[in-house]
C-alpha cells in the first residue's frame, strides 16, 4: 500500500526532527569543546565565533584522561571478550541439548532482566571485596561479564535454534566431533548473532556509571563515566570547555564501533528473536 505525497512529506518532516533531535547533544558537545568558558558562559547553544583548542589541550595535559580512557577500552575489550568466550558453550547447551531445568533456565534467564540493578549492588560489593577485587579492573570486568550474560546467552540461543542440526550431523558422520563441529560450522554461521553480543556488552561495559564509582575508590581506576562525572577545575567549580571536549572524546569510538556494527547488531536480534 503506497502512502500519499502529503503523508510522505510528513513523514520526512518527521524523521529529519527526530535526527537534529538525537544530534543535538553531540552538536552541543562538539561546539562547546571548541569555545573558551567565557563563550559557553555568552552562548551556551550557538556556534563558536572563535576557534580554539585549548580545552583538548587541557584534558591531555592537566587531567587523567588518557589513564581513565584506557581503563575504559581494557574493561570494554575485556568484557566483550569473556561474555563471548561464556555466553556461546553457554547458548549451544541451551539450543542443542535436552536436560531437567531446561525450561526454567531460560525462563529464568530472561527474568533477570526485569530487576534493577541496584538491587544487586550490596551482594556484589560483598562478593568482590570478599574475593579482594575491589578497586581493581578484573572485578568491574568480571561485574559488567555477569551483567551481559542473561541476554547473550538467550539470544545466541536464539540464533543457535535457527541453524539446522542436520548440518552437524553430516560433519560428524564424516568424523566430526561435537566440539569441532562447533568450531568450523556453527561459529561461523552465528558470525551476526556473535557480533551483536560483542556489540552489547561494549555498549553496556563502556557506558555504565553506578557500579564503576561504587567499586572504584580512586582516580587511577575510574572509568571514563566516573572521570566525567568528577571531573572539575580548580576550586571545584565545572570547566565546561575541557568537559565538553572529554565528553566528546569519550563518545566517538563507541559512535564509531556501531555505526560499523549496526547492521550485524540489527540481524543478530532479529535472528536471535524469530525462530
Amino acid at each position: 500500500m503506497r502512502m500519499s505525497p502529503v503523508k510522505q512529506v510528513l513523514l520526512h518532516v518527521f524523521v529529519v526532527l527526530f535526527m537534529l533531535l538525537l544530534a543535538f547533544p553531540m552538536a552541543f558537545l562538539l561546539f562547546n569543546s571548541f569555545k573558551t568558558e567565557q563563550g559557553i558562559i555568552a552562548s551556551p547553544m550557538g556556534v563558536p565565533r572563535e576557534v580554539t583548542f585549548v580545552n583538548y589541550q587541557e584534558i591531555f595535559t592537566e587531567s587523567t584522561f588518557i589513564t581513565n580512557f584506557k581503563n575504559s577500552s581494557l574493561v570494554a575489550l575485556a568484557t566483550v571478550l569473556l561474555s563471548i568466550i561464556v555466553s556461546t558453550p553457554a547458548g549451544y547447551a541451551l539450543s542443542r541439548f535436552r536436560f531437567r531445568g531446561r525450561t526454567m533456565f531460560s525462563m529464568w534467564l530472561l527474568a533477570t532482566q526485569s530487576f534493577p540493578g541496584i538491587i544487586m549492588v550490596l551482594g556484589l560489593f560483598t562478593v568482590l571485596k570478599t574475593y579482594h577485587l575491589l578497586n581493581t579492573i578484573p572485578g568491574l570486568v568480571i561485574m559488567y561479564t555477569s551483567f551481559s550474560m542473561p541476554f547473550s546467552i538467550w539470544l545466541l540461543k536464539g540464533y543457535f535454534d535457527k541453524i539446522p542440526v542436520a548440518l552437524e550431523e553430516a560433519a560428524r558422520i564424516d568424523g566430526c566431533g561435537r566440539v569441532r563441529s562447533l568450531v568450523k560450522i556453527v561459529l561461523p554461521l552465528s558470525v551476526p548473532g556473535l557480533l551483536a553480543v560483542g556489540t552489547f556488552s561494549l555498549l553496556l561495559s563502556w557506558n555504565e556509571f553506578f557500579f564503576a564509582l561504587v567499586i572504584m575508590r580512586d582516580n587511577a581506576h575510574y572509568t571514563l563515566p566516573v572521570f566525567l562525572a568528577r571531573f572539575m577545575g580548580s576550586g571545584g567549580v565545572v570547566r565546561w570547555g575541557p568537559l565538553s571536549a572529554a565528553a566528546l572524546l569519550a563518545c566517538i569510538p563507541v559512535l564509531i564501533l556501531f555505526m560499523l556494527g549496526q547492521k550485524y547488531l540489527v540481524s543478530g536480534l532479529t535472528g536471535g528473536a524469530i525462530k
